[in-house]
């Protein structure tokens, strides 16, 4: 009985799922603890924003992405769906803070969009190759 080597598309695209989510969970931890508070100047006069409820929501989506891309390797596809998911809804968290900390939400959505793209190129691979059989010759 031989074990299944695991894909390396899907490795890849774990190892970034993981370090985009260390480094939610690292940035999102540091805004919680710092109380800064955004000023923006209107009509009506200064409007503060306390944005300690957006790092607490970095911070679950960051766990969220550690634990996506711990169990992405192991190329079920449930996991690699939920790769998908998850990948989309931190992305969007993202994009909404990110008037707040561009370079952050840079960061972490460049790392999640290219894991999401090898997830998928992984799961459309795996479709053609259940499609074709070549009973072992090689295509032409």
């Amino acid at each position: 009985m031989t074990a299944r080597r695991p894909d390396r598309s899907l490795l890849l695209a774990g190892g970034l799922l993981v370090g985009a989510g260390i480094f939610d969970v690292l940035s999102g931890i540091g805004d919680v603890d710092s109380g800064d508070v955004y000023v923006s100047l209107h009509a009506d006069g200064l409007v503060f924003y306390d944005l300690t409820n957006w790092a607490w929501l970095h911070v679950a989506s960051g766990v969220l992405l550690v634990a996506t891309g711990l169990v992405v390797a192991f190329a079920r596809r449930r996991w690699v769906t939920a790769a998908m998911v998850v990948g989309a809804a931190v992305v969007v968290v993202h994009l909404l803070f990110a008037p707040y900390h561009p370079i952050e939400a840079l960061i972490v959505v460049g790392l999640t969009l290219a894991a999401v793209r090898l997830v998928v190129r992984h799961r459309r691979g795996d479709r053609d190759g259940a499609r074709v059989r070549t009973a072992g010759r090689p295509s032409r």
